[in-house]
């Protein structure tokens, strides 16, 4: 698929960014990070990656944006109370849960559907044992991997929320319509770094957006002063005039779409940055990454050298994992990664 294809049940796209979390932090949203251990399971479900990654990895044969929407998700879970599984709760009559806030709402089913899938053949072999927060967090890394990308430590162990809140999503997450310093400003003040945030916005070499996601930088573009111009001048205009024909009829069929990376879309590279260099961003937040002098020099070093690039994304994405994290009596196992086990907690 190129450019502007119609893709059903497309993934609006969303910034991935993540953090380097101090120990300080990490307690405060949620216990000690120093509990989890990439052999956790060792002894309890020797098998729990193997299994999972079975589940994961025939699913993104047979819908080969998963792995995109497997990070989102991942994203979007571990940023908002930490990486607790809290997003794949699904709402009830009696209470609403992260899945009704707005920003949620274009959360791709097939990567849920990957989780649950994983789950349950957890559950035939270890009953109990494998939290969907873990799930979740090896599915992601397993989808980079099966993709071209680094293999990263994921430490095992947490726990899954007894909480999930219909409103701290909108809140919390950084939006796709964001400049890059006000998607700054929200992750340095939870103690995350500009070069975790650059690293990590390099996932969108994998996945798409919807054209009204970026209409406004092709369609009735006005600049600062209001001066109209056929589309946004910092992009390559061939691309630019692409999209244009790609998206005409977005507003009638809202799930036409186009890649984030339209060079090599389905692979793990550092194409995303060096696309950006030549004015093939699809976003205005990849725009805003080269015309800001805190991001542009990382973007250059990342689009010059992907082993830089896979290194600073393997330790970003493992910081990220533990960003958070729930043990002890802070959390629980779930039966079913989409339902409590006896209940929401009241806050």
């Amino acid at each position: 698929m190129g450019a502007g294809t119609q893709v059903p049940q497309a993934a609006a796209a969303g910034v991935l960014a993540g953090p380097g979390v101090p120990k300080a932090a990490a307690a405060a949203a949620g216990g000690p990070a120093a509990k989890l251990s990439p052999d956790f399971y060792s002894q309890t479900c020797p098998r729990a990656e193997r299994i999972i990654a079975e589940v994961v990895q025939s699913k993104q044969m047979a819908n080969p944006t998963t792995a995109a929407g497997m990070l989102r998700v991942f994203f979007h879970d571990c940023f908002v109370t930490g990486c607790d599984a809290s997003v794949l709760i699904a709402p009830t009559r009696f209470a609403k849960s992260e899945k009704d806030a707005e920003i949620n709402h274009s959360l791709p089913g097939d990567a849920f559907d990957a989780v649950v899938r994983s789950k349950l053949a957890l559950e035939l072999e270890c009953p109990g044992v494998v939290s969907c927060a873990d799930v979740l967090a090896l599915a992601s890394r397993v989808l980079v991997t099966m993709t071209g990308g680094p293999r990263y430590p994921v430490p095992l162990g947490r726990k899954d929320s007894l909480s999930s809140s219909p409103t701290a999503p909108d809140v919390e997450l950084p939006h796709s319509n964001f400049t890059v310093g006000r998607i700054l400003e929200l992750f340095l003040a939870k103690g995350f770094t500009v070069q975790e945030m650059v690293a990590l916005s390099g996932a969108h070499t994998l996945g798409f957006a919807h054209c009204q996601e970026f209409a406004s930088r092709i369609y009735n573009y006005r600049d600062k002063t209001g001066k109209p111009a056929p589309f946004d001048p910092t992009m390559n205009p061939g691309y630019a005039k692409g999209l244009q024909a790609a998206c005409k009829e977005y507003l009638k069929d809202p799930t036409i779409a186009a890649f984030n990376d339209v060079m090599t879309p389905g692979k793990f590279d550092n194409m995303y940055y060096v696309n950006i260099e030549r004015g093939l961003g699809l976003l205005s937040t990849d725009e805003d990454m080269w015309s800001d002098l805190r991001t542009r020099p990382l973007v250059e070093r990342y689009a010059a050298n992907n082993t830089a690039f896979f290194d600073d994304f393997a330790r970003a994405m493992e910081k990220l994992s533990m960003y958070g994290v729930k043990t002890g009596a802070d959390g629980e196992i779930r039966r079913r990664c989409d339902a409590y086990n006896d209940g929401p907690t009241t806050v």
